[in-house]
């Protein structure tokens, strides 16, 4: 069969009634699906019994009926997912007949497995090859991301304590300020003597005064609010900026035109390190700049056609190279046309010489007799 999908995995939202899941991507034997369950609280647990899978109707019936289990509440996630086991059953003989079906399966068993290995990679985290850090285990680079989320949340943390010291300044002042006025307000009332119309000028005055002070304190009060709002605004949105920076990998063939600031790009590239392992470089998309940085690479002892689809896949040449006309194609390997083999001693091997006739001399085709024990020299005369 062909291989055309690249789904491997599916999750499907549990209602407390379905017990049906559709299989909509390849599988070559029940045995190679594995079942997960999460619950409301997020955790993940394989599912070893009460299922049943019919590779015939394409479903995962879990749980079955006969188990006695109730359906999975509203909430729960059932996820199914494709693990082909790492083995490769074809035994290929010297000179024997090539099944073509056989072939096929081999290779479909193949992308399988490389569609699996993909699937596992885009899950995973990794440091650049320039990278300082390669020896440092996988916590440590965690912990490394979790203290610039740290750093981002203390300094929004500082910016809102800054501004709390300024609300508090602000409100010490309007404090004063209605201190003031209402010494002067009895200051006003104690001046006040005279006729009546004179005490009530007096009265007004402090009055008018009153409620400038308190207008003033007031504005004060809401300027320093204000900036209060700002500054949570602004730690917000600093926290959103740390926390936007924990990237996840997705592998392109080429940077596009721009790119997500929030995924961090994979690019394969024809090099390889001293091992002969293909090198991938990360890219980070600089959306204020327009531009594309890279931030480091890795080596993988993985085939590059196993991150993406290429154009030369792996093994199409003797060497692998994005150079074409460097290496002869395998396709041209003993056939008609093409290039001659050669055995372990550098020899042409007998399969490949022409017959010994009456005409011409031609190489030597011989056959071995197991049961006499005898080589036989093959002629043919044409």
């Amino acid at each position: 069969m062909s291989i055309s999908s690249l789904i491997c995995k599916r999750t499907y939202q549990a209602d407390g009634e379905k017990r049906e899941w559709e299989i909509d991507f390849p599988v070559l034997s029940a045995q190679d699906l594995a079942v997960y369950v999460t619950d409301l609280q997020g955790a993940e647990s394989k599912i070893t019994d009460n299922y049943t899978v019919d590779l015939e109707r394409e479903v995962v019936v879990y749980p079955s009926i006969n188990s006695g289990v109730s359906p999975l509440a509203t909430g729960y996630k059932i996820t199914l997912l494709r693990t082909t086991p790492h083995t490769q059953g074809i035994t290929l003989t010297q000179q024997g007949t090539l099944d073509a079906k056989e072939l096929e399966a081999g290779f479909d068993k193949l992308t399988l497995q490389i569609q699996e290995l993909s699937e596992q990679l885009k899950r995973s985290i990794k440091y650049a090859v320039s990278s300082i850090n390669t020896d440092v285990d996988a916590q440590t680079f965690l912990n490394e991301l979790q203290a610039t989320q740290t750093a981002a949340l203390n300094s929004a943390l500082a910016s809102v304590e800054e501004t709390k010291i300024t609300l508090q300044q602000a409100l010490t002042t309007e404090q004063t300020q209605r201190s003031q006025a209402d010494l002067s307000l009895q200051q006003s009332l104690q001046m006040l003597t005279g006729t009546v119309a004179q005490q009530d000028a007096a009265q007004t005055v402090a009055l008018s005064s009153e409620a400038s002070s308190r207008s003033t304190a007031d504005s004060a009060l809401e300027s320093a609010l204000s900036a209060e709002t700002t500054a949570r605004l602004n730690g917000d949105a600093a926290l959103q900026q740390a926390i936007e920076q924990l990237n996840f990998i997705t592998f392109v063939v080429g940077l596009p035109s721009s790119g997500n600031s929030k995924y961090i790009y994979a690019v394969p590239q024809d090099e390889t390190d001293l091992d002969d392992h293909p090198i991938v470089v990360l890219y980070l998309w600089d959306a204020s700049e327009q531009t594309w940085n890279a931030v480091g690479a890795f080596s993988t002892n993985l085939d590059p056609a196993t991150l993406l689809t290429k154009t030369e896949a792996a093994n199409t040449y003797l060497t692998q190279t994005s150079a074409v006309n460097t290496y002869l194609p395998l396709a041209q390997k003993a056939v008609a046309g093409g290039v001659a083999s050669l055995d372990s001693n550098g020899k042409l091997t007998s399969a490949q010489m022409p017959y010994a006739t009456l005409s011409t001399i031609g190489g030597i085709k011989s056959s071995f007799d197991a049961t006499m024990g005898t080589w036989t020299v093959i002629t043919e005369d044409l």
